[in-house]
């Protein structure tokens, strides 16, 4: 690599010249010298003097174009994860309210506060544990679509269904071979109607 100088003009620089600023004012920068920018651009990521700006064709903006074919591993967990336990907890919350709704109508004389309390007593009864059972699938499915990502060495159509289908198979494993073998097989069938 071939080391550049940088030069540097000296002036005289003087609490003299600044004296004269009034309050608020911007002191004269040109007196501390000038730096030739083409000269230190590439030390800045300047590498050519030119360059226009154009964005990618997504409107993301990625360093290099490698970056923009793929999300990285802990993008897909917190992604995947974090969408499926909002989702969860919303369709809890509406199944809380379906459910607290349902007892209201059977509490006719109850006072307002007590008709209340059924609502978000079913809203808190479902919407966490439908919540964290979507999370905790979403992170098996992340989990299980990376690993067959890296053990495959490729990344097509099959890795999801087959990851959804570990994720099935996983989630049920401790409920006995039926129950485990109709989870893998809805997880794969699944996936594969959706992609």
């Amino acid at each position: 690599a071939a080391s550049k100088s940088f030069a540097f003009e000296e002036r005289d620089v003087s609490e003299a010249a600044n004296a004269s600023l009034a309050p608020g004012s911007v002191p004269d920068f040109d007196a501390l010298g000038a730096i030739d920018l083409g000269a230190v651009s590439s030390a800045i990521g300047v590498l050519q003097p030119n360059a226009v700006y154009t964005p990618m064709s997504k409107g993301h903006e990625y360093m290099w174009d490698e970056e923009e074919k793929q999300r990285s591993f802990g993008e897909h967990l917190v992604f995947y994860t974090g969408a499926a336990y909002l989702g969860g907890v919303g369709i809890g919350v509406a199944a809380g309210l379906v459910e607290g709704a349902g007892k209201m109508s059977k509490l006719p004389n109850a006072s307002t506060r007590l008709k209340v309390n059924a609502v978000v007593n079913a809203c808190s009864k479902r919407a966490p544990a439908l919540g964290a059972n979507l999370g905790v699938l979403a992170l098996l499915f992340a989990i299980n679509e990376r690993l067959l990502c890296y053990t495959r060495d490729k990344d097509d159509a099959l890795n999801p269904i087959l990851g959804a289908s570990l994720t099935g198979m996983m989630y049920r494993s401790t409920c006995g071979a039926r129950a485990c073998l109709g989870w893998t097989v809805a997880g794969g069938g699944g996936m594969s109607l959706f992609n």
